[in-house]
């Protein structure tokens, strides 16, 4: 069995349209050889089931919210032990903490780095979909954060590095994806990998796709990873992290497309 699992934004849809046209070829071709497409991706599992239908997936694990939760089709081989049933027709398992718990939190987070922060809970369906270019009811469905809590640095100069520091502290954690920042639990897209990879029929081999330091985990879960550039060029933290990986010829669904089409033609699905 094969697997793909790719970042979204930025990566297989365009950063700046969310379009992803030029991945038509790949996505047919995956799904004519039989290789489950698994988004991996910051949206909210509402967006994610819009898109797997406006891309025409095959039915496939959705990883949501960097990690938080997994949603399964109830058709997946093996469904792991925690999932609850009855969720949009599948399963859910949670990985994450529970928004609730983190949005008091980024108050600490804020304080303790010196920097003013304001977070999705703050922000307006209007102010969402002017931040993100997103239409108003895609920005209201990107607002249902279960497992994450995105914002952004008003003030001050952020530092990745500083900001997840100061989360360690308070039980969380921070990471960059390519608009925001986002507060998040002890978990990742590379844990919730895993888990897929676990559950899949048999021994997996493995496509990763990623373009932004929230990708990392999720490029270091699989056998092949791919890192896409950004329009600005590969990001430094990813290059230095993953020195042997694969590199897409162009930003966006025309680079994912690419390399997609180019490992389905050197793999099979048995290595």
């Amino acid at each position: 069995m094969r697997l793909i699992l790719t970042d979204l934004d930025g990566t297989l849809i365009d950063h700046h349209t969310y379009s992803a046209e030029a991945a038509r070829p790949a996505l047919a071709a995956a799904r004519v050889a039989g290789v489950p497409i698994v988004p991996c991706s910051s949206k909210t599992l509402a967006e994610m089931r819009q898109l797997a239908v406006g891309l025409d997936l095959a039915p496939a694990p959705l990883i949501v919210e960097n990690g938080g939760a997994i949603w399964f089709p109830q058709q997946w081989p093996h469904l792991p032990h925690g999932v609850v049933a009855g969720i949009d027709g599948g399963a859910v398992l949670v990985l994450g903490t529970r928004a609730e718990w983190l949005r008091p939190r980024l108050a600490l987070v804020a304080a303790a780095t010196g920097l003013t922060v304001r977070g999705f809970t703050e922000m307006s369906e209007a102010e969402v979909a002017t931040r993100t270019g997103l239409p108003p009811a895609a920005a209201a469905m990107a607002r249902q954060r279960q497992f994450s809590e995105p914002f952004v640095c008003e003030a001050g100069a952020p530092d990745l590095l500083a900001l997840d520091a100061a989360a360690r502290q308070v039980g969380a954690r921070v990471t960059r994806g390519g608009r925001f920042f986002h507060l998040t639990g002890p978990s990742d897209k590379g844990a919730a990998v895993r888990v897929v990879l676990a559950t899949g029929a048999h021994r997996s081999r493995s496509l990763g796709l990623g373009d932004a330091p929230n990708d990392l985990p999720l490029l270091q879960a699989v056998d092949d990873p791919v890192i896409v550039p950004q329009p600005s060029g590969l990001h430094p933290d990813l290059l230095q992290a993953l020195p042997a990986a694969m590199h897409a010829p162009s930003p966006g669904p025309t680079g994912w497309n690419a390399v997609v089409l180019r490992w389905l033609s050197a793999t099979t699905d048995h290595g």
